[in-house]
């Protein structure tokens, strides 16, 4: 049996949605004639920080080798030895009585001096700490300990699966002491991610050619998304015949696995109007700011009861939106809107199953699909997803997953009556379209590409 060494920074027990595509890819590898091994880092290390799933744990063969190396965020120490340098600063000052002194316009810079020194000091710290991203202080450890493996271990192809970025480092830099081909998996954009940038024109450009790099040193790239694809083909020439799209997926035995009985799943179905479940964390552009501002803008002209349409979100509220969070209120006061905690990821999925729709968020992301959505599409529930452009508009729409809308409070306020009047209804979508997704189908793709990977090395 062939051997793929596949480096992913989040890997189970750690709750990430990073972290289910290579766990599925893993389950399935050895089906097709490849045996998995992991590189990843502990999950006290991870950042930023995740809930840790023992039963998520489990479900990672026994086969399967995973080597964990900790590391230090050499950023996050620099941090607090900078707070435990200042209390003690301040705890002199107040001591010496030269508080007063210390605030005298004398000493306080001008304002030009103190933006410049602030420019130079962030590009100093991103290019120090955060570059290609704030996991680069786990790049020398893993090298390294891969290092010391004897020739019988080493790998027919190393994977690499990112972000972060430092993985597909880690990976190359292996391969190429490997001498093994190297194939690199996007579960996200890197240098045109929305979500991800550099203040620095100068950082900007150096990813730009960091990321080149590792598409030239590649064997083979896997895009999570069609969009995302031609985006990469497009910026370089050289992946046209050597670039594919592997979508992200689930799990069927997860879903049969006897936790959920028939007659409890669905049941919001039998109830009156429409419950919009969100299961994950809301952050970032991720936020429901408009289509809480559409719902609360129906509520007060009198178009919109919580008996027709109410939304349920489990998992963190990480947004710092005022706005988002004082329509939150407003509309939990009038039943609404409900927030609970985050629940165990098996839990998760039999609520999802017992949902009457699941809700996406994926404004402002035209080359991302979220990882959460594949799950979504395996409990065959209809989605409606906020954020209708780009790959998760396309992906919903050409497989008939459901209905979305461009997040704009307009043209939310007229799907929302719609609904609530039925002119307009959420439909599940048919097997067909939900099997396209299970990983055991999807990994006979990735083993494809890994054998060609092989191949063309053997072929050099």
């Amino acid at each position: 049996m062939k051997r793929v060494l596949i480096v992913a920074y989040y890997f189970p027990p750690v709750a990430a949605s990073g972290a289910m595509r290579p766990l599925g890819f893993c389950r399935n590898l050895p089906e097709y004639g490849w045996l998995p091994e992991v590189l990843t880092t502990t999950p006290e290390c991870v950042y930023p920080a995740h809930q840790v799933d023992e039963k998520l744990g489990e479900r990672v063969p026994t086969t399967v080798k995973v080597t964990r190396v900790p590391y230090t965020d050499r950023l996050q120490q620099l941090l607090q030895c900078r707070e435990a340098l200042r209390r003690i600063r301040e705890k002199n000052v107040h001591h010496d009585g030269g508080e007063k002194e210390l605030n005298g316009s004398a000493l306080v810079p001008p304002l030009q001096s103190r933006v410049h020194r602030s420019t130079l000091k962030d590009l100093f710290l991103d290019w120090a700490f955060a570059f290609p991203d704030r996991q680069c202080g786990w790049f020398a450890q893993a090298v390294r300990q891969l290092q010391r493996i004897s020739e019988k271990d080493i790998p027919d192809v190393v994977v690499a699966t990112g972000g972060p970025w430092t993985s597909f480092l880690v990976g190359a830099a292996l391969a190429k002491q490997f001498n093994r081909p190297l194939v690199l998996d996007y579960r996200d954009p890197w240098t045109c991610n929305p979500y991800y940038s550099f203040g620095s024109e100068f950082l900007t450009r150096k990813s730009q050619m960091t990321e080149a790099k590792m598409c030239q040193a590649a064997s083979h790239v896997v895009a999570n998304t069609e969009e995302l694809r031609e985006r990469l083909v497009k910026e370089y020439d050289e992946l046209q015949d050597r670039c594919t799209w592997i979508p992200n997926g689930f799990e069927r035995e997860v879903l049969t696995s006897g936790e959920v009985s028939a007659e409890q799943l669905y049941v919001s179905e039998t109830s009156v109007g429409y419950e919009l479940c969100h299961f994950g964390t809301v952050y970032g552009k991720r936020t429901p700011r408009v289509l809480l501002q559409a719902m609360w803008e129906l509520f007060q002209e009198g178009h919109l009861k919580p008996e027709s349409i109410r939304l349920r979100f489990v998992g963190g509220w990480d947004t710092t939106d005022q706005d988002c969070e004082r329509y939150a209120v407003d509309l939990e006061k009038h039943g609404f809107l409900r927030r609970e905690p985050p629940i165990a990821h098996s839990l998760c999925l039999r609520e999802m199953q017992r949902s009457s729709v699941l809700l996406v968020l994926q404004p402002d992301s035209p080359l991302q699909v979220p990882a959460k959505i594949y799950e979504y599409v395996a409990t065959g529930r209809p989605l409606l997803l906020i954020g209708g452009e780009g790959a998760t508009a396309n992906l919903v729409t050409r497989h008939a997953l459901g209905i979305s809308s461009p997040n704009q409070v307009a043209q939310i306020k007229v799907l929302l009556i719609e609904l609530a009047t039925g002119r307009q209804k959420l439909v599940s979508p048919d097997a067909t379209s939900v099997n396209r997704f299970e990983y055991r189908s999807l990994t006979g793709e990735l083993a494809t590409v890994l054998d060609a990977a092989v191949l063309s090395k053997h072929c050099q």
